[in-house]
């Protein structure tokens, strides 16, 4: 920082230091005031602007206009205002000169003089013309560019050796012009090359990967024959290989061939490699040695194994599930599949259709539904999975299907999405047996409930009259009897209300109550029907919610229920509630039973549907109280989520939100 200081005669004049400053060959201007008015510019300035002195005086804007639209004048005003000189190197800069616009490159600074209150008085501008030291950096960055592509293109001759002999040879006579620089590549390769010389295939040159794949060091090879070098390969066909090459001045290639490797421990491992060996040719034409090209591909060939038999296994698994696999791509609008989606959607089988087409297929009351799914699942802010289910009727055999789709969308790093990939499966039979199922539960289960009341009422008479009966054995029969028609009441009202559920009758009637008034209620029930299970019951204390309070019993009586089906007697059962920051009610069941394979977890919500491990068998149910337990809950907008290690135990919880209490 500088400080403006009281002129003097002493030294200097200022006329002196304005005249300095004016022969000097450095570019100089100085400015004042926010709109940077040129107090002074010598001839260098002048110069490199395209102006001549009758600027000075004027704004830079006025002065110089084509500097609009460029940063100079912004610069200029902040450091003005701060104070803080400001530096740059091959800054751009458009000014005309002669009438000619052009773009020039430069280093220069604006140093702020400052005030003994820091306050800036003026700038001084130096500038310096780079534009032919940055051209000329420009031409050494270009030729090493050249160097490098040309570096590059020597190593791509080297790994194409085995196009044609005559690229070979060429490839050779290069090597014979700079073989220190070939050496350097060939040290370099990623792949493994050697060079054998004369008809005992002396090792003169051998890179560190085929080293590495050999299973040798340098010194160990090096000068020696071949067969001498490496003596686990005297039974295997490799000698008789160069010798062919040597003496026939024909190339060899061999893909993906076992062969018996050495390791530094002694033992010898099988691998997979594939081999170039070349004949080398002196000027006068003759094999003067044999170029070796190694690649062990172990590794690449064992996975690829393991993923075409994993396919084999998906091809399998897809044929035997009889699902339809589908491909789509939104650049293109491209729709395909496998020859099983084709005949559903009545294309040949060589036939991609647009997008379009296929939605056509779609009967139209699920057509738009369709296509918002699609839409929504390709959209940037999706989480990428596609799931619905639809009707579709082809033009050619004229039959219904329902299908059910599950996809997943794949996209680049800018989350634009590049496929929507997934399977299609016919539950057109599916959905049949579900609905002749559950018109024969809902059937069944009016039958019943008449009868099953009447029984109930006859049963609760013989308790009332045995009330005073010193006959134990009779009341505790008759109160065991009054439970299994409770347990059937549960039953036959569960499958009433998947039929309610089916045919949009179940309703959900709210109303505000306490929580925990609900909470201790179900816990006195449990605690005085269950015995062999030690319950833990964690209250959180009062909570209002609004919701359907005798669902809201059935659900939780439902979950403790299946934790006392599915956790060893005398284990420990914790039912226990919180409030979420959100102010919404969490419910938990923890068990500790035989837990739920990972594979059931994502299914175990569904109709119908019951875990087929070996412990579950034994537990009687039909798969639908979790179903419904779900459904209720999500009528409530809320949800229902599992969490289980095999045999260590499952926690189902729910999470409400309190609702509206006016």
């Amino acid at each position: 920082m500088f400080n403006q200081e009281p002129f003097t005669d002493k030294n200097f004049s200022q006329e002196l230091i304005i005249q300095a400053l004016a022969s000097s060959p450095a570019p100089t201007a100085i400015y004042s005031g926010e709109d940077m008015v040129i107090r002074f510019a010598n001839s260098g300035m002048l110069e490199v602007w395209g102006k001549d002195s009758s600027v000075i005086g004027k704004t830079l804007m006025e002065a110089i206009p084509e500097l609009e639209g460029q940063p100079f004048l912004d610069l200029l005003r902040e450091v003005w205002r701060s104070g803080i000189s400001y530096s740059v190197h091959e800054a751009p800069a458009k000014l005309i000169k002669n009438g000619v616009e052009k773009l020039d490159y430069f280093d220069y600074e604006y140093k702020a003089l400052t005030d003994d209150r820091n306050k800036t008085w003026c700038i001084l501008n130096t500038a310096l013309e780079v534009t032919s030291r940055r051209e000329f950096l420009q031409q050494i960055k270009e030729k090493e560019e050249r160097e490098h592509a040309l570096n590059e293109e020597m190593a791509a001759t080297l790994e194409e050796l085995t196009s044609t002999n005559e690229e070979l040879s060429h490839s050779i006579s290069q090597l014979a012009e700079s073989r220190e620089y070939i050496r350097t590549i060939i040290e370099q390769a990623p792949v493994g090359i050697a060079m054998l010389k004369g008809p005992d295939h002396v090792i003169e040159i051998a890179n560190p990967a085929i080293l590495t794949i050999w299973g040798r060091s340098e010194t160990e090879v090096i000068g020696r024959a071949h067969s001498t070098a490496r003596p686990e390969i005297r039974d295997q066909l490799v000698n008789e290989w160069l010798s062919e090459v040597y003496y026939s001045g024909k190339p060899r290639i061999n893909t993906e061939f076992a062969v018996k490797l050495y390791q530094k421990n002694g033992d010898l491992r099988d691998a997979i490699v594939n081999s170039v060996y070349q004949p080398i040719f002196s000027n006068r034409g003759e094999v003067s040695g044999v170029l070796v090209i190694l690649e062990d591909i172990t590794r690449q060939f064992l996975e690829r194994r393991k993923n075409e038999n994993n396919q084999q296994m998906l091809a399998l698994a897809i044929d035997a599930g009889e699902l339809a696999t589908f491909y789509y791509q939104p650049s293109t609008n491209l729709f395909s599949g496998n020859n099983l989606l084709k005949t559903w959607f009545g294309l040949t089988s060589d036939e991609n259709i647009d997008l379009s087409l296929a939605i056509e297929v779609i009967v139209p009351e699920d057509r738009d539904r369709v296509t918002q799914a699609i839409a929504k699942s390709l959209s940037k802010d999706s989480d990428g999975y596609y799931f619905a289910e639809y009707k579709i009727q082809n033009n050619t055999d004229k039959k219904i299907r329902l299908l059910q789709a599950n996809g997943r969308v794949f996209f680049d790093n800018y989350g634009n999405a590049l496929s929507l990939n997934g399977t299609l499966r016919d539950i057109t039979e599916q959905k049949k047996e579900e609905q002749r199922k559950d018109d024969f539960m809902g059937m069944v289960s009016h039958e019943l409930k008449t009868p099953l009341t009447s029984l109930k009422a006859y049963l609760q008479m013989m308790q009332r009259k045995e009330t005073d009966s010193e006959n134990s054995r009779q009341q505790n029969m008759l109160e065991k009897s009054l439970k299994q028609v409770d347990y059937m009441n549960g039953m036959i009202n569960g499958f009433l209300n998947v039929s309610r559920l089916d045919s949009g009758q179940m309703h959900i009637e709210k109303s505000v109550f306490d929580f925990q008034l609900l909470f201790t209620e179900i816990e006195d029930e449990v605690l005085s029907t269950t015995q062999n299970r030690t319950f833990i019951f964690k209250s959180a204390g009062k909570k209002s919610i609004s919701a359907d309070r005798g669902k809201i019993s059935q659900v939780l009586h439902n979950l403790i229920g299946n934790a006392v089906k599915y956790s060893p007697t005398h284990s420990s059962i914790t039912v226990e509630y919180t409030f979420t920051i959100d102010n919404e009610l969490k419910v938990s069941v923890t068990d500790q039973g035989t837990g739920i394979p990972q594979e059931d977890q994502e299914r175990i919500f569904d109709r119908y549907y019951r875990v087929k491990d070996a412990n579950s068998r034994s537990v009687a149910g039909f798969g639908i109280g979790l179903y419904l337990s779900k459904e209720i809950i999500e009528l409530h907008d809320g949800k229902v989520l599992v969490q289980s290690v095999k045999d260590s135990g499952t926690t189902f919880t729910i999470i409400l939100p309190a609702g509206d209490h006016s």
